[in-house]
């Protein structure tokens, strides 16, 4: 089925109840139209409901009490007859929209209709579980109406078999999420002339925290899908419900702009604050709650779920650290990297370590400028060196801000300056034989940790260099170029990988050498580098 056709069977099951509300007819099946032209104006707005976290009493939830309506910006609005599209036009800052149009003729009831989705930025709010539908809310229109008010509730009655919410009248949770990322899109352009690509976002009240087949819901968690470049939210009553999450809204769409606009080298995979991760994870993951910080603006995270029959909530403050929430603070720390973004965007602050304030513009300069080209992988290392480089940017005051987190003067994107970030980094030559033990004592063995990765550099000959690696735990490699990842081997469980790659000469490579091994005390492995 078209989009079109999605959108009007959707609109034809929901203005019932709307219709009233909304001013438009009180009938499903008005008087069939004789044609003619007609205007129809009206306000488009959603019932946002706050979640908020207090940091320093470490509580939270989503507060409906403070419910409050906002107008849906630059969203589409349509007029349709049948399955035919009458009129388009989208809605001004303040959710107006108004619409001239000939109506045809025919019994078929005239619809307006809002869609969760907006323009300049171009994101699209779609349900995953029905086979990418357009979220939307809608009313059918009588032959004498001029004036229709669209307004999306958010349908929390906090009773009932649905955890609270009445799914008759659940329709705010799309646009809410659209609102947050056209927030996020538009700050950006209010200070650098950015073009986003056409984003998809998925929810659906299905989305749970299960892994599995997304048509029916299973995502996980609220995740950036760097496969198919969308975005999947979590929608389930009774589990874990984002649409009101703000920061974890934005948090997702930072990954879409590092994607499109930057470059992410992370591998991803869990985290949390405390641990000690691979500094692409650390960085990428900081980023993007910095980000998120930055483009709403407020700096204290929070993020809502259930407990039971309870909404509860767990975040922290990107600004404060206040209940020692960053025990290992460093490069390879993501609360760290959280709070030196923060620092480094804001300005008037009262604390003595942070004199730097370079504001949304310059954090957007360099994430699209020297981060997405840099030979180095990407981390708090290459931000930093690309920040150094901009003008007006003392390295100074940002040398102070990283000593506050245990970071040393990095002075360029391989970390030099800081002895962990270059401790990563090691010059292969080509032949070359190296040893390395991966794993540590702290029980913590995930691939993803900063324990379990080395990367290897080298320079291309402009023939294939083959690069093996040998343990008795298992290893994989991956070989990158400027971030493009142009060869990997992860076949064997036993240890042994090669991976053999054509090379441009004077281009710089990196091998990431990944260790799945869980040996107390760490593991050696062999690694071999050739050229013929």
């Amino acid at each position: 089925m078209d989009r079109a056709g999605r959108v009007a069977r959707f609109v034809v099951l929901a203005f019932t109840s709307l219709a009233v509300a909304c001013g438009g007819s009180s009938g499903t099946n008005p008087p069939p139209s004789s044609g003619g032209t007609r205007s129809l104006s009206g306000t488009v707005t959603y019932d946002f409901v706050p979640s908020v976290y207090d940091p320093q009493a470490q509580t939270g939830t989503l507060d409906f009490a403070a419910a409050a309506q906002r107008p849906v910006r630059a969203g589409t609005v349509q007029v349709m007859k049948g399955s035919a599209l009458v009129a388009t036009t989208t809605t001004d800052a303040a959710g107006h929209y108004a619409l001239s149009f000939t109506e045809p003729a025919g019994a078929d009831p005239l619809v307006v209709a809002a869609l969760a989705e907006s323009t300049a930025p171009a994101i699209r709010v779609v349900d995953n579980t029905d086979a990418g539908a357009i979220w939307a809310v809608g009313a059918a229109v009588g032959a004498s109406v001029t004036t229709v008010n669209l307004h999306a509730t958010h349908g929390y009655t906090g009773t009932g078999s649905q955890s609270g919410y009445d799914p008759a009248t659940r329709r705010a949770a799309p646009f809410a999420i659209l609102d947050s990322m056209y927030t996020a899109g538009r700050a950006f352009m209010a200070v650098r002339p950015a073009t986003f690509p056409t984003l998809i976002v998925n929810w659906s009240p299905n989305n749970t925290n299960v892994a599995g087949d997304v048509t029916i819901g299973q995502i996980s968690t609220s995740h950036f899908s760097p496969g198919n470049n969308q975005i999947y939210i979590l929608g389930k009553a009774g589990v874990d419900t984002d649409e009101f999450d703000a920061h974890v809204i934005v948090h997702e769409w930072g990954h879409y702009f590092e994607k499109n606009l930057s470059r992410s080298d992370s591998i991803g995979g869990s985290h949390s604050f405390g641990q000690l991760l691979d500094p692409r994870v650390a960085f990428g993951e900081g980023y993007g709650t910095a980000i998120a910080a930055m483009l709403l603006p407020e700096s204290v995270y929070s993020d809502t779920l259930w407990n039971g029959a309870n909404i509860v909530g767990f975040g922290y403050d990107a600004e404060t650290d206040w209940n020692g929430d960053d025990p290992n603070p460093g490069p390879f720390s993501e609360a760290s990297v959280m709070r030196l973004l923060y620092d480094i965007f804001d300005s008037g602050t009262n604390e003595g370590f942070d004199t730097v304030g370079v504001g949304l513009g310059v954090i957007y300069d360099v994430l699209t400028g020297p981060e997405r080209t840099t030979d180095a992988l990407t981390s708090i290392a290459s931000f930093i060196a690309g920040l150094k480089a901009q003008p007006g940017v003392s390295a100074t005051a940002v040398d102070a801000l990283l000593a506050h987190y245990d970071i040393g003067p990095i002075t360029d994107a391989w970390g030099t300056g800081d002895e962990g970030l270059t401790g990563m980094y090691v010059a292969a030559d080509l032949p070359s034989t190296q040893s390395i033990v991966l794993g540590g004592p702290d029980g913590d063995y995930l691939y993803n940790r900063w324990e379990q990765n080395e990367y290897y550099v080298f320079f291309g000959t402009g023939g294939t260099v083959t690069v093996s690696a040998t343990s008795d735990q298992d290893v994989a490699l991956t070989v990158y170029q400027r971030g493009v990842q142009v060869g990997g081997a992860d076949a064997n469980l036993s240890g042994t990988e090669t991976v053999t790659i054509p090379t441009t000469a004077g281009k710089i490579y990196v091998v990431n050498l990944i260790g799945f091994g869980k040996t107390p005390g760490g593991y050696q492995v062999d690694l071999q580098f050739s050229s013929p």
